[in-house]
């Protein structure tokens, strides 16, 4: 379906200014309340003042009535610390936080026996500043394992290697990380009857290295959610029907041996050139099934992938909104759904390209690269508050 699509993503485009800024000014009141809160928001973070005509999306669940479904995304910390308008923003509108890099083990432990959580200590004391929670990412993944330790695994099975790494990460974060990608991405189109990637774990410990990773965090964070995530589910094709497929079959598997899986993340990666093989009645089906068996539902990494740049951006941006209210209109619907996170915020920080490098930045993501509200963002806040 797509490259990697929760891999380490590659640099950030440089931010480049758009053309236009929002007009309008606010009303006296809304000027007031405004300064209220940056009094008491002031020894926290120095906000910026408010844009017109905007609303944080907390502001719209009171605005429109009611809870909705839980808002995420994913950033790194560095980004954080660094850039204070994108901290601002995610402070505004987020719920939850995912760590993009920073507790992946090729990152805590690229050399054996040193570890680097320096940067997940800041991004987990960041969200315990502002009272957001955490989605840990990822624990068990064949792409952010150690060449050392996919080494070891391949020459000398000993599960232990695997046991170090997460009872060294799932322990540290208890207080704060609320929910686990334990295994990500364990599926694969390659033939195999059941469906999983050749993995340096699949090769060394078989498919039960996914009972043990999940009996093993459940061990060590006893009331945190704990997730299969993976890509691939979206379409209706064969491709995407052999991977709802394996994936209801392993759940089944694992909820009939009581291994401790509350859920499935579902990475909503949607790509406008494929968007004509999307059926929401397919996709509405997947889902009625996984919540049957008791699992909760996360839409994990959403983000739209663009390919046409060369019509006005108001066009690019009524496309991205179109898909997203497609897909995320139909996890609505489901009651197992808990959460959507983005894989990301705003444009400014986008993984995904863009055919050329005159093309700009891809347009997939709730702000744009100057931090405002764009069409997709409303088709999302509407969409979780159905």
């Amino acid at each position: 379906m797509l490259p990697a699509p929760s891999c380490q993503k590659p640099p950030p485009h440089p931010i480049r200014p758009q053309a236009s800024r929002p007009r309008g000014s606010t009303s006296g009141r809304a000027s007031r309340a405004g300064m209220k809160r940056r009094q008491l928001l002031r020894h926290a973070i120095a906000l910026p003042a408010a844009l017109p005509g905007l609303a944080s999306s907390r502001a719209l669940a009171a605005i429109q009535g009611g809870p909705r479904v839980a808002f995420g995304i994913a950033a790194q910390t560095r980004q954080l610390l660094t850039d204070p308008g994108f901290r601002d923003a995610v402070v505004r509108e987020c719920d939850i936080l995912t760590p993009e890099l920073e507790m992946k083990w090729g990152f805590v432990e690229e050399n054996q026996g040193s570890a680097n959580l320096a940067p997940a200590d800041q991004m987990s004391n960041f969200a315990r500043r502002f009272g957001k929670r955490m989605h840990g990412h990822a624990l068990i993944w064949h792409k952010s394992t150690p060449d050392w330790a996919a080494s070891q695994m391949m020459t000398n099975p000993d599960w232990r290697i695997i046991d170090a790494f997460i009872q060294r990460i799932v322990p540290r974060y208890a207080g704060v990380v609320e929910s686990w990608d334990v295994v990500n991405e364990p599926f694969a189109d390659n033939g195999r009857p059941d469906g999983l990637r050749v993995s340096p774990f699949l090769t060394a410990f078989g498919p039960d290295y996914i009972r043990r990773a999940f009996e093993r965090a459940r061990s060590l964070a006893p009331t945190a959610k704990l997730y299969l995530n993976d890509y691939g589910f979206l379409y209706d094709d064969s491709e995407s029907e052999a991977r709802r497929t394996a994936a209801l079959r392993l759940l089944e598997a694992l909820k009939k041996h009581s291994v401790p899986v509350d859920g499935l993340g579902i990475q909503g990666h949607v790509d406008l050139e494929r968007t004509g093989t999307f059926r929401q009645e397919t996709f509405a089906r997947f889902l009625k099934s996984v919540a049957d068996m008791g699992c909760a539902i996360r839409i994990s990494e959403f983000d739209v992938r663009e390919h046409e740049t060369a019509i006005p951006v108001e066009q690019r941006d009524a496309l991205v909104a179109d898909a997203t209210a497609a897909v995320l209109d139909v996890a609505a619907d489901c009651p197992a759904l808990v959460s959507v996170t983005c894989w990301g915020l705003s444009d400014r920080y986008s993984w995904l390209p863009l055919p050329s490098e005159t093309a700009g930045l891809n347009r997939g993501l709730p702000l744009d690269s100057d931090l405002r509200q764009k069409p997709m963002y409303r088709a999302l806040m509407k969409a979780l508050r159905r």
